[in-house]
């Protein structure tokens, strides 16, 4: 997979809580379908994030976001990585 610059944003939407949302702007990134119903984001660098998050929105520059739950990940001062719940629309055009 061919990596990208996205808009990174993370989430955290509890219930009955206000939503909060941090942008990580010009993020290099991948993304892959390891199983169906769940992309895998790889980042570079650290990204910034709300106390608790739920979700990632992944928006390219040609427009194109994916959202979803976040089903787990990891991260370490040179990247890492988040699975969420989701469909790739495009993983040739990527």
């Amino acid at each position: 997979m061919k990596q990208e610059i996205a808009t990174v944003t993370v989430s955290a939407e509890h219930w009955g809580r206000e939503a909060e949302a941090v942008d990580n702007a010009r993020v290099t990134v991948s993304l892959s379908a390891p199983e169906e119903g769940v992309i895998e984001l790889r980042f570079s660098g650290q990204l910034d994030a709300p106390q608790e998050p739920t979700h990632v929105c992944v928006t390219l520059e040609n427009g194109l976001s994916y959202y979803g739950e976040i089903q787990g990940g990891e991260a370490n001062d040179a990247g890492g990585w988040i699975r969420f719940e989701g469909e790739l629309i495009d993983l040739d055009g990527f």
